[in-house]
């Protein structure tokens, strides 16, 4: 992505009407209220709308769950995990607003941030479409741009967040689209192979559950970023939970792996070393 501005070019009316308000004019004075801010904020809502409507069963009575477990894939999270959406878009609530308050000290133009944040927001919602009327392979290639978005949108708010509610909420978000776009290439996958194949449907959940882990590690040492493991063990037992009736020792071989993730990612290894060494 450019690192120049954008110049703001949508929702005038929209910004004319909220001016015209007690609130919009004492946000305006403070430099708030701009056509960035607007805009964001309008897309978002109407990201929340979408997911609402389509998530409601008010498209036809289908959900994303009921596709995600229309056949049983093993590297699938159990269905409690799926509430994390709500703690994420109570988040990124929280990140807009910082985002917000930041509006006088920039440009009134878009910026890279902004117009990220509302491509990841019509992806989400093309997303959760296209999984709704089951074209899970073109589902599976929007998902990807998803992640590439919500990833050049990490790496930009952690180059310019000066607080963790500048860039923590995009840490949760951005984790949990990175489990989320491996889970919708194994439900591909296993639809394609119609069940996928015993031996290799085992092997592939202890990789991917291997590598995301070394993944969240690599994001604690690099960025110092505590969130994209927790989440990733958040997921990953749900994994266990759920490939447990198929598998009791793939189950157990997940639990152990997030064990040794969250020992080798937080434990003070380096100084017991160092205490053993005296």
């Amino acid at each position: 992505m450019p690192n120049h501005a954008y110049h703001a070019t949508a929702a005038p009316g929209v910004v004319q009407r909220a001016r015209n308000t007690h609130t919009g004019r004492k946000l305006e004075r403070g430099g708030y209220l701009t056509p960035e801010t607007v805009t964001m904020w309008i897309v978002y809502a109407l990201t929340l709308i979408g997911n609402a409507v389509i998530e409601g069963g008010q498209l036809g009575g289908n959900t994303s769950a009921t596709v995600a477990y229309g056949v049983f894939t093993w590297f699938t999270p159990a269905g409690y995990v799926f509430s994390i959406w709500s703690v994420i878009y109570i988040a990124m609530i929280v990140w807009l607003v910082a985002y917000t308050r930041q509006a006088p000290a920039r440009p009134k133009r878009f910026t890279p941030t902004s117009v990220l944040f509302i491509a990841s927001c019509v992806l989400n919602v093309l997303w959760l479409a296209l999984w709704y009327f089951e074209l899970v392979g073109i589902s599976f290639i929007v998902i990807l741009a998803e992640w590439a978005t919500l990833a050049a949108l990490y790496m930009n708010v952690r180059r310019t967040a000066t607080s963790g509610a500048g860039w923590i909420p995009v840490s949760l978000y951005t984790a949990w689209v990175t489990v989320a776009t491996l889970a919708n290439m194994a439900i591909l996958i296993t639809r394609v192979l119609d069940g996928g194949v015993p031996f290799l449907n085992g092997l592939s959940v202890i990789a991917l559950t291997a590598g995301v882990l070394v993944l969240g590690y690599i994001m604690k040492k690099t960025y110092q970023d505590n969130f994209f493991q927790i989440v990733f063990l958040w997921a990953l037992i749900g994994v266990g939970v759920n490939v447990a009736p198929a598998s009791g020792f793939v189950s157990g071989l997940v639990f152990v792996l997030c064990i040794v993730g969250a020992v080798f990612t937080w434990a003070p290894i380096g100084k017991l070393r160092q205490a053993v060494g005296r």
